[in-house]
């Protein structure tokens, strides 16, 4: 039972149905020679919110996740064949490029009005050492490209150099990895350039991010012998155009790097050899190909690095001094990560070789731009378009999630004169696509409970929030306090304000909306009751102006009466500040709630004549 979110969960699953049904091989021939009988597995794999805790009452209970997708899941295990590994369309989008799929035949789910579309996973896709491949222009990059372009002409002409390219998720690291990959290559060809990327679930073996560099190189396979290793890296450096002693080298480097993985068929080769190995033989491997040609090695995702691979490109990146090499470093800005000690070391040892390109969010006339690049509709209405700026605030992955999500959800039609907006298509404040909201979750998910309690209290109140009502809310301040530095750590919140009133705010739009979406909804109403009883305490003096907002939780914790109550207030503050246009959108909102709660209709159309009776242009 996974009880925890992964921002590349699809994949990971992926790969753990495929090890089962390849690990049950061994079994399965010693079950037929022993008892003369068969088995076989089958896995189901579906991509989806879930919920997930204890089910039972008094001693007998059990954990578990609960939820639509859980019965997808077991519906696409159900009819699977047997040794095989079949996913929903849902995961296929959220592996897309990783994996050889083989569409199959709508299934038929109970409580779905259509079949669901499924896929059988053939096998890992085999990808090359480029990279990610782009899927949209890069738009608002071009200092940081020409930076790099700059930096790539100085080891043209024989200037070691590190580069550390730093921003959060989805400011477009990987893409200007991939945009200055295209480059070099064309000019300098496809064996100057290696690249190995960091992953999570890998983040604990040692030496991970070298040997998946090796494999790519040599398609190597994860059940490799030892022999099929060497024969296979021995003949291709046998076609390579260099130096017999610098392929030599080069050939030894990536077995010992690789035949980590099977050391326990080697017991006789003991941790300090390897890494003896690995420091002697890896470097100067780097230093003789870089000898030859110019050089660069990418890394991407570092922030999932290994502290064996972090210590081994420590040590790599001595021999810029001496030979042609870009050791190019792209990770996001988490300090607890070993990969920050790159930096470091990068910035001290190195500085005289060292470039740092940070990368900040768009600015709204780029994110204009790529919102024109990836729809082409025309009559993007104002309100989608406001939303989209709001929402992704800048991050060019935002964008293009946001983006797929109306595309997906018909949202978007395709008619002769070209895409148009569907104007009966409803945007929901809090829902997001689920790569996104896989992204954020992952990052909660390393938050204590406490402290994820604590950013899901917050998210109850709003975007920015103020301290005094989480503490009305909380038993102990000092532990309040601790939670928040542990959110601030992690960039999930800012401090947005300190006088006269100490506030925080969430670092994204979209990281208070997947919070608040995490929350179960029964929950969410007695958070909701919470928060606004706690706001009568702390604007007792300032009730007038805080009115808005005890309305909005008080209607969103289902007591209308006091709803209705605080909205008139806001309206009547409104109508004294002669705002009319927030003046009529308290009286509609008032009216909603006294529709629905008031059986005369009494109090709607009194409220109703104060709405006409304001000026005809609001």
């Amino acid at each position: 039972m996974v009880s925890f979110a992964g921002a590349d969960h699809p994949r990971r699953a992926i790969l753990a149905g495929l090890e089962m049904v390849q690990g049950i091989e061994v079994f399965r021939e010693r079950f037929r020679q022993d008892y003369g009988h068969d088995f076989n597995v089958r896995v189901g794999i579906n991509t989806g919110l879930v919920v997930v805790g204890n089910v039972g009452s008094g001693s007998v209970t059990e954990y578990t996740a609960m939820g639509d997708a859980v019965n997808v899941a077991a519906r696409m295990e159900q009819t699977a064949e047997a040794g095989t590994v079949q996913i929903t369309s849902d995961t296929g989008r959220a592996v897309e490029g990783l994996f050889d799929l083989e569409p199959l035949d709508g299934i038929e789910v109970k409580g779905k009005s259509a079949p669901v579309d499924a896929f059988r996973v053939l096998g890992v896709k085999q990808v090359t050492n480029s990279g990610r491949q782009a899927r949209t222009p890069l738009v608002g990059r071009d200092r940081e490209m020409q930076k790099l372009l700059s930096i790539a002409k100085e080891v043209q002409q024989g200037r070691g150099q590190v580069v550390c390219l730093i921003g959060d998720a989805g400011l477009g690291k990987s893409r200007l990895v991939a945009e200055l990959k295209r480059t070099w290559v064309s000019e300098m060809g496809e064996r100057t350039w290696d690249y190995g990327e960091g992953v999570p679930y890998d983040a604990s073996r040692p030496y991970s991010i070298f040997q998946d560099m090796a494999r790519r190189m040599f398609d190597v396979k994860m059940d490799d012998k030892p022999e099929e290793i060497h024969q296979k890296v021995y003949t291709a450096f046998r076609s390579m155009e260099a130096p017999e002693e610098a392929k030599s080298l080069c050939s030894v480097a990536i077995q010992r790097v690789i035949s980590a993985k099977v050391l326990h068929d080697a017991p006789d080769y003991p941790g300090e050899t390897i890494k003896k190995d690995f420091f002697n033989v890896v470097g100067p491997a780097f230093f003789s190909a870089a000898q030859t040609s110019p050089l660069v090695v990418a890394f991407d995702d570092l922030q999932w690095a290994d502290p064996a691979s972090v210590e081994l490109l420590t040590h790599l990146m001595t021999i810029m001094d001496q030979v042609p090499i870009l050791f190019l470093l792209a990770m996001r800005p988490e300090r607890q990560s070993p990969a920050w000690k790159l930096r470091y070391v990068a910035e001290t040892d190195f500085n005289h070789r060292y470039t740092e390109i940070a990368l900040q969010p768009l600015d709204s006339n780029s994110t204009d731009e790529l919102i024109s690049a990836l729809l082409h509709v025309k009559d993007l209405p104002t309100d989608v378009h406001d939303y989209v700026l709001r929402k992704t605030e800048g991050n060019p992955y935002f964008v293009e999630e946001v983006m797929r999500y109306f595309i997906e959800r018909g949202a978007i039609q395709e008619t002769p004169e070209g895409p148009r907006w569907d104007a009966s298509s409803q945007i929901s404040e809090t829902s997001l696509p689920d790569s996104l909201q896989a992204l954020l979750m992952a990052r909660m998910d390393r938050l204590s409970r406490e402290a994820r309690s604590t950013l899901q209290l917050a998210s109850v109140v709003g975007r920015t929030f103020y301290h005094r009502i989480l503490s009305q809310l909380s038993d102990s301040t000092l532990e309040l306090d601790k939670h928040i530095t542990s959110l601030e750590r992690l960039e999930l919140i800012q401090e947005e304000m300190r006088l006269p009133e100490l506030e925080y705010m969430f670092k994204h739009e979209i990281t208070r909306d997947a919070a608040y979406s995490s929350i179960l909804t029964r929950h969410r109403k007695q958070l909701h009751r919470q928060v606004a009883d706690a706001m009568e305490v702390v604007f007792q003096d300032s009730l007038d102006g805080n009115a808005h907002r005890l309305a909005y939780h008080f209607s969103e914790a289902g007591d209308d009466d006091k709803a209705l109550e605080y909205y008139e207030m806001a309206a009547n503050a409104a109508a004294g500040l002669n705002a009319t246009a927030e003046l009529a959108a308290h009286l509609r909102d008032a009216i909603g709630i006294a529709e629905r709660s008031d059986a005369s209709g009494a109090k709607a159309e009194q409220l109703r004549g104060k709405l006409r009776n304001l000026s005809p242009v609001n």
